[in-house]
């Protein structure tokens, strides 16, 4: 998908049929945070599409498959939202989306709503909503200068029970191996600016802040608290750690779906 700063690589699951540029029915693109991937959200967009809906999850900058560049301007949630932006508007052919963003992702999805209100060229005109997963609004995860053996532990952490199959270990070793230092560094540290949230409530876009029941790194405490100072609707995903999406995808398709039918999209 195109974008400022290269193409991001990204993934698509729809229903067979028509799919053009005039197709009417409702979009939904996926955002990852550090250390993620676009193939996390496979589970819960299969669940999703059964409702007719195309989803889209991207690699940001230098995530996984999507190339890295070594200029660190390319990493700011800023750039990281006009990114997502830039791609959206290509594959959406300009119609409203859905925007879900997870841990640091979260940032990036909020930060690229705030964008599309001064119609900087390339945004969408809408967002239908936002919803936010386990966001990491304070920057819990610290990398620094980790080894990749760090990673695997703050990865491990993300997952319920803080261990990881082996098979799971071999595609997050695979994954961190192809992403760039930057791009784990970057999402890693971020943090939400002042005015992120009183922009957010000034957009009036509909809200979700969704946690997992037995999320390590952001406890469902800290969730319902920033649902309320959004003014966002608050879900729990039980039996999920920091990645519901992961953990209990039935559950949250099961939310997701309740949300956005509250206005029929």
């Amino acid at each position: 998908m195109p974008a400022p700063h290269g193409p991001l690589a990204g993934v698509e699951i729809r229903r067979p049929g028509p799919s053009g540029p005039h197709w009417n029915g409702s979009r939904v693109a996926l955002v990852s945070g550090a250390g993620g991937a676009k193939e996390d959200f496979l589970p819960l967009m299969h669940r999703l599409v059964e409702a007719g809906r195309r989803l889209f999850a991207v690699d940001l900058r230098g995530q996984n498959e999507t190339p890295g560049l070594d200029d660190p301007a390319a990493y700011g949630i800023g750039a990281l939202a006009t990114d997502l932006a830039v791609a959206m508007t290509a594959v959406c052919a300009r119609k409203p989306v859905h925007l879900v963003g997870h841990g640091a992702g979260a940032l990036v999805a909020a930060t690229a709503v705030l964008q599309a209100r001064s119609r900087e060229r390339f945004t969408p005109s809408t967002y239908l909503s936002l919803t936010l997963v386990a966001p990491c609004w304070g920057g819990p995860m610290t990398a620094g200068d980790a080894e990749p053996a760090d990673w695997e532990l703050l990865m491990a952490r993300q997952h319920r029970g803080g261990t990881m199959a082996d098979e799971r270990r071999a595609v997050i070793r695979q994954r961190l191996a192809r992403s760039h230092p930057m791009s784990l560094e970057h999402l890693a540290s971020a943090t939400a600016g002042p005015d992120l949230v009183t922009g957010l409530r000034a957009e009036g876009i509909r809200m979700l802040v969704v946690g997992g029941a037995e999320d390590p790194l952001v406890p469902v405490d800290r969730t319902a608290e920033l649902a309320r100072r959004l003014g966002a609707r608050h879900g729990v995903v039980p039996g999920a750690g920091h990645l519901p999406h992961h953990d209990n995808p039935d559950a949250l398709a099961g939310t997701l779906t309740a949300f956005w039918a509250e206005d029929g999209t």
